[in-house]
């Protein structure tokens, strides 16, 4: 891997090779974040990106700096630590208003284009009913939130880039003739599942989805909700679990579709890559494709 500091006036910098490097990519979070320790270098960062390329000459990563971190002792170090451009989004807060007819385009102009971003879509239809953006949500919570409740759609993040496209990767085979698996952890998180999901109907709190299965096991627990079927879909995704640790870079990306084992029926949820004195890895956490409720 190679990694570079990119100044705000668009100068490059070649940092030295690292103590040690974490960068986590999560379905839960549209924003990848990096964390490195280098060798002190002899210049004085303030702001800018972090760009990684890997030995293909591929971006894996490039994000804009969230702190920097001096340590002077038996060694000298620099630590960045930087997130995905999307972070701006989660970070700034959105503009308290009522939009009547709502848009896309509208949303995204509001929301997104002030930072510099793209949307892959050029839909523009006119909403009939009124979107109400609440004081404390963020800009991509107020965007993404369109979307869902309209266009039933998630967004994703691809750099600068916004889509409500899904990326599409090739299946990832691991154990048996495909990635060679060090460490393999199983996980049954009973405790993830969720009986009842409330949501609101004219003001009013009601019972709107329902896991019989998980109240069938004596499990009560309950959830209030703007999306209930999402709410007890999230907390379906997380019961069942594997983490696989493989050994040098493995190119796998959240949500991509995975045979374990010969099993079809899992994809990626998160993916860690690490480096440090004990060389390259990667840990990937799975998850079901296909959940079922009731």
């Amino acid at each position: 891997m190679i990694y570079d500091y990119i100044s705000g006036k668009g100068q490059h910098l070649r940092l030295p090779q690292p103590v040690s490097i974490q960068i986590d990519w999560e379905e839960d979070s549209p924003a990848a974040s990096f964390k490195g320790t280098f060798p002190m270098v002899d210049k004085e960062f303030f702001g800018g990106k972090i760009q990684v390329t890997n030995d293909s000459g591929v971006t894996a990563f490039i994000g804009i700096l969230d702190e920097i971190r001096t340590f002077l002792g038996n060694s000298a170090e620099l630590f960045l630590q930087a997130r995905s451009p999307v972070g701006i989004l989660l970070d700034s807060e959105a503009m308290p208003v009522t939009y009547p007819n709502p848009s896309l385009q509208i949303l995204f102009s509001a929301c997104a284009e002030p930072y510099g971003f793209y949307l892959s879509e050029k839909e523009n239809e006119f909403m009939k009913t009124s979107y109400s953006v609440e004081k404390g949500k963020s800009e991509w919570q107020a965007l993404n939130g369109f979307c869902k409740k309209f266009l039933g759609k998630t967004l994703f993040a691809d750099g600068w880039t916004l889509s409500m496209k899904k990326s599409k990767y090739p299946i990832l085979i691991l154990g048996d003739n495909g990635q060679k698996i060090l460490e393999e952890i199983r996980r049954q998180s009973i405790y993830q599942r969720v009986s009842a999901v409330y949501g609101k109907e004219q003001n009013n709190w009601k019972l709107m989805e329902e896991d019989v299965e998980t109240k069938s096991m004596g499990i009560l627990r309950r959830r209030f909700s703007a999306d209930p079927q999402a709410a007890l879909q999230k907390a379906l995704k997380k019961e069942e679990t594997v983490q696989v640790l493989c050994a040098g870079a493995v190119a796998a990306h959240p949500l991509q579709p995975v045979w374990l084992h010969g099993e079809s029926d899992w994809v990626v949820s998160a993916v860690r890559y690490c480096l440090n004195e004990q060389g390259e890895s990667t840990r990937l956490t799975l998850r079901k494709e296909k959940l079922k409720c009731g």
